[in-house]
């Protein structure tokens, strides 16, 4: 049977690698692009490889030229009292604070970014920027340079990831996501309101020369 034919007959999307890059390159994504992709592994359909194959494709039409970007998000390393969906008991606040660990951009799980990107922030040769809630991963030659920094007070503005991603000419992929999912519109909204932007102030564990640290900052309070 030919995949033609099982994808007629189980009446579902089926994506392979090989329809996944062919599907890429249709949609303008071409060797030596930086792309920073969003996803939903389950929006895609049957995809034999899971997200790993997304992965691999997404690899293989950038090339070796090309840099691929994803948000490795971490909200629940931060101050307890501010958490939502779920909130924690008022009195759990300094227990919570005290025995959290350190974000550590090796080691420290995404948090509601999807399996693609959870599985792309440990992939060999994959970079993670320091900020230990709104981190990105990155792969490729440009990698460095786009993670290199990001503010504590301001991790979408003018010197974070996203805008180095921007002066890089780097593209937006959504993959089975829509804009309610795409943080890149943190940047026009920083340089949109820039100092009128109300803040709010946030703390988290980080590691610092090896040892945790609980760190307190202040940052714009983002939509």
């Amino acid at each position: 049977m030919s995949e033609a034919d099982f994808i007629a007959c189980a009446g579902e999307r089926f994506a392979s690698v090989e329809l996944l890059i062919s599907n890429l390159a249709s949609l303008g994504v071409a060797p030596g692009s930086v792309v920073l992709v969003y996803s939903s592994l389950s929006a895609l359909g049957w995809v034999c490889g899971g997200p790993v194959a997304v992965i691999e494709a997404l690899l293989k039409t950038v090339g070796d030229s090309g840099t691929l970007a994803m948000p490795t998000h971490t909200g629940d390393v931060s101050d307890p009292s501010r958490w939502e969906n779920p909130a924690v008991p008022s009195d759990w606040w300094p227990l919570i604070s005290e025995s959290m660990p350190p974000y550590d951009p090796r080691v420290t799980p995404t948090r509601g970014m999807g399996v693609i990107a959870e599985n792309f922030r440990s992939w060999p040769g994959a970079l993670r920027s320091n900020h230990p809630t709104s981190s990105l991963a990155a792969l490729g030659p440009r990698a460095s340079e786009t993670l290199s920094e990001q503010p504590l007070d301001d991790p979408h503005g003018k010197l974070s990831p996203l805008a180095l991603l921007y002066l890089l000419g780097g593209q937006v992929l959504l993959l089975g996501v829509g804009f309610g999912s795409n943080t890149s519109l943190h940047l026009a909204e920083r340089r949109a309101f820039g100092d009128r932007q109300s803040r709010y102030q946030s703390g988290s564990p980080i590691l610092a020369e090896g040892l945790r640290a609980w760190v307190q900052y202040e940052e714009p309070d983002i939509n």
